[in-house]
C-alpha cells in the first residue's frame, strides 16, 4: 500500500533535480534553525543566508515561513510513517516487539532529525496538515492500523483504529516530555511509554474480537 502522505503547502512542486534539491535544502535549513535559534526567530531572509539562496529563490516554492514548517511536518509524518512500515513488515517480529521497535524509530527521529522534538508529526502549527476532515494523528493511526491488519490479520477489529489512535496520542506525549531536557531522550518517560502502549494492546488483544 501507498503509505506517504500528501502535501499542498508549496507553490511549485520541483520539477527537475536541481530543482528537488533546493527544495530539501530549504527545509534542511529550516530543520537545522529550529534548534539553533528557535522557531520564532526564523525568517525568510535568514533561511535564505543560511541556505546560501537569494529570498526570491525560496520564495518560489513558499509562501512564508509556516508554508516552510508545514512542509517540514508533512516530511516528518512520511518519513516516520516510511519507517513504521518497515518495522512492521519485518515477519520475524511478534506484535510487542513491533509495536515497540515502531516506538522506538519516533525515538530515533527524536535523536536525529533536526528540528522534529519542536514539529514531531506537525500538530504544533496544524493538526491537519494534509485532509481537512482528519487530524494528523488519525491518518497515522489509519496507516497503522492497515498495517497491522495486514501483518497480524486477527487484528482486523471493529474498534481497531480507536486503539490505535489512544496508543499514538499516548506515546508522542510521553515521547515528547522524554525530549524535553534529554536530547537522548528521559529513559524513565521511555519507559513508561513502552509499558503503557504494550499493556493497553495486549488487554485489547486478549479480548474475544466481539467484544473488541
Amino acid at each position: 500500500m501507498n503509505t506517504e502522505a500528501t502535501t499542498t503547502h508549496i507553490r511549485r512542486q520541483p520539477a527537475q533535480d536541481r530543482s528537488a534539491l533546493r527544495f530539501e535544502l530549504i527545509l534542511d535549513t529550516m530543520a537545522g534553525l529550529i534548534d539553533e535559534v528557535g522557531y520564532s526567530s526564523i525568517t525568510i531572509s535568514l533561511i535564505a543566508k543560511r541556505s546560501s539562496m537569494s529570498g526570491p529563490a525560496v520564495y518560489r516554492y513558499f509562501d512564508d515561513v509556516q508554508s516552510i514548517s508545514r512542509e517540514l511536518a508533512t516530511r516528518n509524518l512520511n518519513r516516520y510513517i516510511e519507517r513504521a512500515a518497515a518495522v512492521i513488515a519485518d515477519n520475524g517480529l511478534e506484535w510487542p516487539d513491533t509495536m515497540l521497535s515502531a516506538l522506538e524509530a519516533f525515538c530515533e527521529m527524536h535523536r536525529v532529525e533536526p528540528g522534529f522534538h519542536w514539529l514531531r508529526l506537525g500538530d504544533g502549527i496544524d493538526r491537519n496538515l494534509i485532509s481537512t476532515t482528519d487530524t494528523n494523528h488519525r491518518i497515522l493511526s489509519r496507516l497503522l492500523a492497515d498495517l497491522f491488519i495486514q501483518r497480524y490479520g486477527d487484528w482486523n477489529r471493529p474498534n481497531l483504529l480507536k486503539h490505535i489512535e489512544t496508543i499514538v496520542e499516548i506515546a508522542e506525549a510521553l515521547i515528547a516530555k522524554a525530549f524535553e531536557s534529554d536530547s537522548d531522550g528521559d529513559p524513565f518517560f521511555i519507559g513508561e511509554a513502552r509499558r503503557v502502549i504494550v499493556m493497553y494492546l495486549d488487554e485489547y488483544v486478549s479480548r474475544a474480537p466481539e467484544d473488541a
